[in-house]
């Protein structure tokens, strides 16, 4: 295993004022190249589900880009975020039903959830202070996961927002731990960042509750 914890955790209180600190204005997935590449990586690898999902939700959504990209598919969208859902973010979404969850952070946020067919864990597991427990506590709300999060961050990375460090079979053990079935599982190492040194590789993953 090369699970890490990489920091003690804050109080909810003080992670939320955090990030409303850090995030102002909201975050903009566009702000870094890498992350215009991970979100329309993450995109596609959903579309090939498409078939199989009409609604989806977001709770951790930032600016609303990933499930946007997707939301032409759907007739339900919920959208939530620690810092709430920017107005851009609800007015781009093409789903023909949006919902929205006030400021709120996860796993808190899931009792306003009304079951959908695909949960969307976009670079959140690693902020969160028990992932187990998340995990778990989305198979009854979800019948498809899709997550990513970095691969293998350093203990020395810096990133003041990340709890948690993993590899990809560490992921893997906790899907399962947790009740979940990988369906597909890739790893994108964004051209944008390829010759930085200690430049993020994602792990992006496809799961069905089991």
């Amino acid at each position: 295993m090369t699970r890490i914890r990489l920091r003690e955790s804050r109080t909810a209180a003080d992670e939320a004022a955090y990030y409303a600190r850090i995030y102002p204005d909201g975050y903009r997935h566009d702000a870094w190249a890498d992350h215009v590449e991970r979100v329309r990586a993450s995109a596609d690898m959903i579309e090939r589900y498409a078939a199989q999902i009409r609604s989806a939700a977001d709770l951790s959504c930032g600016d609303g880009a990933l499930l946007n990209m997707i939301s032409r598919h759907l007739t339900r969208a919920v959208l939530g975020d620690l810092n709430g859902v920017p107005t851009s973010a609800a007015v781009s979404c093409k789903a023909r039903v949006l919902e929205t969850i006030g400021a709120a952070a996860l796993p808190e946020s899931l009792r306003h959830l009304e079951p959908v067919d695909l949960f969307i864990l976009s670079e959140t597991l690693e902020h969160v202070d028990d992932p187990d427990d998340l995990l778990a506590r989305l198979t009854p709300v979800s019948r498809y996961l899709f997550l990513s999060t970095p691969v293998a961050e350093p203990a020395d990375s810096g990133n003041l927002e990340h709890y948690w460090s993993w590899d990809v079979t560490d992921v893997y053990d906790m899907l399962h731990a947790a009740g979940w079935e990988p369906l597909e599982q890739r790893t994108l190492r964004p051209e944008s960042t390829r010759d930085l040194p200690g430049a993020y590789r994602y792990q992006m993953w496809l799961a069905v509750a089991r």
